[in-house]
């Protein structure tokens, strides 16, 4: 993995003679992305990215328009033959060595790529995890469940007592409609 300051070092130790702003303008234009971003906004690139920019920087140095570039680049940088340009590529050895080391390069780019999706999996989940236990945590989550469950229990317990009182309220009732059918032979009597 390499950051743009890497990859400008690299190509120019390859001749390829370019400034950041350069650089920043290719992969801009030619869609190249990163394969990770750090926290800080620092991007890396893989060997392929800086393989595609080598072929880039020939294909723009021969006349090609960014259109053309990009569609070239990306259309597998590995197994693209020289025979697919209209004019004469003038070859570098740069470029013949990364021709050479091809099907090395292309496998640890996807294996960089599987362990960067993995990290990045892992990234998201912790992230995602973390965000739950902090919502959690100033929420007050477990003391609004510990309330809930003590106040559904203060409501059963209530709801008995509203039972019981009811029973007896009605036990009352009839005792005091008892009451009174025998209040009133008695009260017949004395008036």
């Amino acid at each position: 993995m390499y950051r743009k300051e890497d990859v400008l070092r690299k190509l120019n130790s390859d001749n390829y003679y370019i400034d950041i702003r350069a650089l920043e303008t290719f992969i801009q234009d030619w869609q190249l992305d990163p394969i990770y971003e750090a926290k800080d906004g620092t991007v890396f690139y893989d060997d392929i990215a800086v393989y595609k920019l080598k072929k880039g920087i020939s294909l723009k140095s021969q006349g090609y328009n960014n259109e053309q570039i990009c569609y070239r680049i990306h259309k597998n940088p590995i197994d693209m033959s020289e025979d697919e340009s209209p004019s004469n590529i003038v070859k570098s050895t740069a470029i013949e060595e990364i021709k050479t080391q091809a099907p090395k390069v292309r496998n640890v780019a996807l294996n960089v790529t599987n362990q960067t999706l993995q990290m990045l999996a892992e990234a998201v989940a912790g992230k995602i995890t973390d965000d739950i236990k902090n919502h959690i945590d100033s929420s007050q989550f477990a003391e609004k469940l510990v309330e809930a469950g003590s106040y559904k229990k203060d409501n059963e317990i209530l709801a008995k007592q509203i039972a019981d009182l009811i029973a007896d309220n009605k036990k009352l009732a009839k005792r005091i409609a008892e009451l009174e059918k025998k209040q009133k032979p008695f009260w017949k009597k004395f008036l």
